[in-house]
């Protein structure tokens, strides 16, 4: 029993000085990415499922065959400009918008390319760029 007691006696002021609560618990990992910049266009800040979701949109026209909202978007990106890519392949251009999903009119400045297997391959924008050239985003 005296053993017992003795132990008590320097376990409990360990077990009292042990944090309670989670306090300053790591962030997912998610909620870094979503709030983060991913890509930066001029002065646009594009977080990863931003620019996920609009690589995936304008891949979905490319497969179906179609547009949005009566646009010529998705086409093909010729790369003029000689941008060294992700990924190779025939390169898509598809408008990346800070509002959300593009559905037709006015595109912006700042595109998402990716190529004929929907792969990301980089994103440009016109912000800094002479005439209708492009320039490159930072973050890839």
């Amino acid at each position: 029993m005296k053993l017992l007691s003795t132990l008590l006696l320097f376990i409990a002021p360990i077990t009292l000085a042990l944090p309670t609560e989670n306090i300053g618990a790591p962030v997912e990992r998610d909620e870094v990415s979503e709030r983060a910049c991913y890509v930066t266009c001029g002065s646009n800040c594009y977080s990863s499922s931003q620019v996920t979701a609009a690589r995936n949109s304008g891949y979905n026209y490319v497969k179906q065959g179609g547009t949005a909202g009566g646009s010529s978007y998705p086409h093909v990106y010729n790369n003029y400009e000689g941008f060294d890519f992700l990924v190779g392949g025939t390169y898509y251009e598809f408008p990346l918008m800070t509002s959300g999903s593009y559905t037709g009119g006015s595109p912006g400045a700042d595109r998402v390319i990716f190529n004929q297997n929907g792969q990301r391959a980089g994103e440009i924008t016109h912000t800094g760029a002479s005439g209708s050239s492009f320039v490159a985003c930072s973050g890839w």
